[in-house]
């Protein structure tokens, strides 16, 4: 790799993605406004090694709010 790219982490590689509306437990947790709803976020990340630009298919998990 040189000077002029930079390595896309898992998170950048899949923050161009929305939840789907078929993510059942979001929209379960949502609906609920329970503690994992209120306490976490629910983020993208791309699970391919090596991590590609951009994940047009990401995973996705919950992951503590404000956390990096």
């Amino acid at each position: 790799m040189n000077n002029d790219t930079q390595a896309s982490d898992i998170w950048a590689a899949a923050s161009h993605a929305r939840i789907p509306d078929d993510a059942w437990e979001y929209q379960i947790r949502k609906a609920l406004n329970d503690a994992a709803y209120n306490g976490l976020d629910y983020v993208p990340y791309c699970s391919t090694m090596p991590v590609q630009p951009r994940d047009e298919n990401p995973k996705w998990m919950w992951k503590k709010k404000g956390g990096k």
